[in-house]
């Protein structure tokens, strides 16, 4: 009776552990951001279905064209912030992106004429989370 007591609580441990374990990796998956996103997207899709594109993550690859650098430095923070402005133009139409990270962080810095790979949310312009020169 005894051997089967501890068996029992020996499984309903392993199931408890099993559990605990499966969501927990659920729950990493769902927090992780994705490295990758879909293949690039041409501006003139964005464009013509801008409401398919809504808030999405999408992938823009093109000529940086129109930029400007800004710097401030944070209230609450006093953290000095680099938000860059630009035109991606690929070919197929142009659209405005911002790319705002801390300054000490050594973000990505453009130019124009910069070939680029950018990924970022649609929002009828692209609020850029990485940028990649090529």
């Amino acid at each position: 009776m005894m051997q089967s007591h501890a068996h029992n609580t020996e499984r309903f441990f392993k199931a408890v552990v099993a559990r605990r374990v499966g969501l927990m990796l659920v729950t990493l998956a769902l927090l992780t951001p994705t490295t990758w996103a879909a293949e690039p997207v041409k501006i003139s899709s964005l464009q013509t279905y801008p409401e398919s594109y809504k808030m999405k993550v999408v992938q823009v690859e093109g000529t940086v064209s129109g930029y400007q650098l800004h710097h401030f430095i944070g209230n609450n923070t006093k953290l000095e912030k680099c938000i860059q402005a630009f035109t991606v133009d690929d070919g197929t139409g142009t659209i405005q992106a911002s790319y705002a990270a801390l300054c000490q962080m050594g973000p990505v810095m453009l130019r124009d004429g910069d070939e680029v790979t950018i990924e970022g949310h649609y929002l009828g312009t692209l609020d850029v989370r990485s940028v990649r020169k090529h």
